[in-house]
């Protein structure tokens, strides 16, 4: 609008078309530099990734959940809290088996018999 109000003014150059053009500036490369950094802060969420859902105990607000009967329920044996998955570790079959040959009651095994097959 200030550079509209700029231009609409006679030819002249008087100082306070000057100021105008100048605040018209001004106010252009501020949202401009505004737009880049939105543009590059949504490349780097995009780059990063979606953000990782919070555990149910450690949400804020978590308390409202129980009454909400929207909210997914958990099965009751374990209570309200689930315990979390152990890490799976990944290792070969030769390592197995000589952890069960050196477990006494492991040596003897079924288990062990069928993986020497293997």
């Amino acid at each position: 609008m200030l550079l509209k109000a700029a231009k609409s003014r006679s030819n002249k150059e008087d100082p306070e078309q000057l100021r105008l053009k100048q605040k018209a500036k001004e106010l252009q490369q501020m949202e401009l530099a505004q737009i880049q950094q939105r543009d590059a802060n949504l490349t780097a969420l995009a780059a990063i990734g979606p953000r990782r859902k919070r555990p149910l105990e450690a949400a804020p607000g978590s308390e409202g959940l129980k009454d909400n009967p929207l909210a997914p329920r958990t099965c009751g044996l374990a209570g309200s809290r689930q315990l979390p998955r152990p890490q799976a570790t990944r290792v070969c079959l030769r390592d197995l088996v000589f952890c069960m040959e050196q477990e006494r009651d492991m040596k003897h095994s079924r288990a062990l018999y069928l993986a020497l097959l293997k």
